[in-house]
């Protein structure tokens, strides 16, 4: 089973998450987003759950603080969505989840392990668990405390 890290390094917010840390005031603010990723994932507590993977959606929102880009800028410079992507796969393809918060969180950790990120929103849905609904899920916000 997945464990939250001990010491996490964001803290829980409500959903105003707009103010920047101290050292990034003076560069403007970007937002990634993430919108409608489909996933095939082992997830659930369920014995049923254990045997196949379920279509879960996953969008999110990072905000950082970094310089504009220009025309000579090197892709290291910005965030980039295809690397959070294939982070946010690795994962996934890694174990079976048990919850869908356990499975927020650690996306979250993943947004948050770039520096530059000062805040996360993360919703994730299963798509098939419930009959009789498009999905059952859960949102989280999180912002960087150091």
């Amino acid at each position: 089973m997945l464990n939250a890290r001990k010491e996490p390094h964001f803290t829980t917010v409500d959903f105003d998450y707009t103010q920047p840390a101290l050292a990034n005031i003076g560069q403007p603010k970007w937002t990634i987003t993430i919108k409608d990723l489909l996933v095939s994932c082992k997830i659930g507590v369920y014995p049923h759950e254990y045997n196949s993977p379920q279509k879960v959606l996953i969008n999110l929102k990072c905000d950082y603080y970094a310089p504009a880009p220009t025309p000579q800028v090197e892709i290291s410079q910005v965030l980039c969505y295809d690397q959070l992507i294939q982070s946010i796969h690795a994962f996934i393809q890694k174990e079976h989840v048990y919850f869908i918060e356990t499975l927020a969180e650690e996306i979250a950790n993943i947004c948050l392990t770039d520096r530059r990120v000062h805040a996360t929103r993360v919703t994730i849905e299963k798509l098939e668990a419930i009959p009789d609904t498009k999905s059952v899920g859960v949102e989280i916000v999180r912002v960087r405390k150091d």
